[in-house]
């Protein structure tokens, strides 16, 4: 999971526009093929490419101009062509599995796993004296090694941020409820490690770019993985997936994921789109593979603008070491601001009582406090509050917010009249000077997108009763 929700909005106001189109003409730096992106240089437009999986150029300096790809030099093709081989070092999939496994046999006062070479330590302690180790490794460290390794925590690469033991249950006991047998983990590690050490009838895999997983998982368990380009580190992983999705027959598989919330959405709607085309061309299957994308609550224009068909689920997922993600007397007044996004119907996915309830004019589960609005027809809430509902305005708002007859929209109180103007590009008609809550073309595009996502329930309802 990503960076701190200040990081996230930073992010998203560089005035850089990513470009999607295939990938396989890209240059590649060490994470594989990188994106293309654009942004204004004076009254032009340039394009470049950079890292798909690194915001920060520290972490990785791979830069150039779109317009000077075809005159690379030989020198410069064999420096990028090292740097990916020298990033690649070290990592021997199968040898450290074997020694995963002679390291499990070990009684636990003699299990050591050093945290600078990441590896088990086997032999030539020596080696070690100066790094840290972490010792007397338990079963359940080695069953569960994201609660062993210290979290990666660089916010613009992969700052790792964990589900709480409540929220990974949820999500395991949901996937249960609706008959999956598959799971595909994308940068959800918590998931697969309760599924692997506890669940019958559920099969999973692991894509994540934390290398370290190497130490702990099988080839047929773990892939090394960039998910913003949908890119393999090594061949093999790539088959090992190829052939998880083909053991599923096209059946009962869905996949969840957690990605950096930092990152673009655009690349990663575009991977997770790649995945569905080979699940089902592999599959021979025609349904749609079912996805449980978790991300925060107010990155819900940005998911449907590339994935309409999704939808927002109220369950506010909890993470055990972030300050603010939990519902403790230290977190979120309002809970944790992270929801799921899915494509398979909410009305599948029950919720628990204590915290939510059925709405039935809605036909799905929602927050207690989510208040179902006659005008607007819907439970408007999105952030955990009670919303209220402006005729003026003709929609709900948040409880803190007044309308304004100045600035004819609602707004905080204590807002500067005329100073509340929106300077960026709307998501929906990608014109300038509004939001996409404010567009004049956003029921048009709504009422599209309810009939595409009213389309893929009949067809997943017909798939069933064949």
């Amino acid at each position: 999971m990503g960076p701190d929700l200040k990081a996230v909005k930073s992010d998203r106001c560089t005035g850089v526009d990513i470009i999607i189109e295939d990938l396989k003409s890209h240059p590649c730096c060490p994470h594989g093929p990188t994106l293309m992106f654009s942004k204004d240089v004076g009254q032009v437009k340039k394009y470049f490419y950079s890292c798909s999986a690194c915001r920060d150029r520290k972490l990785c300096n791979f830069f150039l101009w779109a317009d000077e790809k075809d005159k690379v030099s030989k020198h410069k093709l064999d420096a990028w062509e090292c740097e990916r081989i020298t990033f690649l070092k070290g990592i021997n999939h199968r040898r450290q599995f074997l020694a995963f496994n002679k390291v499990s046999a070990l009684p636990a006062p003699k299990r050591s796993f050093c945290n600078t070479c990441s590896k088990f330590i086997i032999e030539d302690e020596c080696k070690h004296a100066e790094h840290s180790i972490i010792s007397d490794i338990t079963d359940n460290q080695l069953s569960h090694p994201s609660e062993l390794l210290p979290p990666l925590v660089n916010a613009k690469k992969e700052a790792q941020y964990l589900f709480s033991k409540e929220s990974v249950k949820f999500l395991v006991d949901t996937f249960l409820s609706l008959n999956y047998k598959y799971v595909i983990c994308i940068g959800t590690p918590r998931i697969h490690e309760y599924i692997q050490s506890s669940v019958k009838g559920l099969s999973s895999i692991l894509l994540d770019i934390d290398r370290r997983y190497h130490n702990f998982f099988g080839p047929l368990e773990f892939c090394w993985y960039n998910s913003f380009n949908n890119h393999f580190f090594f061949k093999e992983a790539q088959l090992g997936f190829e052939d998880f999705l083909k053991s599923s027959r096209g059946e009962n598989t869905v996949l969840v994921t957690d990605p950096p919330f930092g990152g673009r959405t655009e690349p990663l709607a575009q991977t997770f789109s790649t995945i569905n085309n080979k699940y089902k061309s592999l599959t021979k299957g025609n349904g749609e593979l079912p996805m449980f994308w978790i991300f925060p609550y107010f990155m819900e224009p940005q998911i449907q603008n590339s994935l309409p068909e999704f939808q927002m689920v109220d369950y506010k997922v909890e993470y055990d070491n972030h300050p603010l993600f939990h519902n403790g007397s230290k977190g979120r007044k309002q809970g944790s601001p992270v929801r799921i996004f899915t494509n398979i119907s909410c009305s599948q996915i029950k919720l628990p009582p204590d915290n939510y309830r059925f709405c039935h004019k809605c036909n799905k589960w929602v927050a207690k406090e989510n208040k179902h609005c006659m005008i607007c027809a819907i439970c408007p809430s999105k952030n955990g509050q009670t919303y209220t509902h402006c005729k003026l305005c003709k929609r709900c708002v948040k409880p803190n917010w007044r309308h304004c007859s100045n600035c004819q929209r609602c707004a905080q109180l204590n807002h500067l009249c005329k100073e509340i103007q929106f300077n960026g590009v709307c998501l929906t008609c990608k014109k300038l000077g509004h939001k996409k809550a404010d567009c004049p073309e956003v029921y048009t595009l709504n009422s599209s997108h309810s009939k595409r996502r009213k389309q893929f329930q009949q067809s997943k309802s017909k798939k069933r009763k064949h």
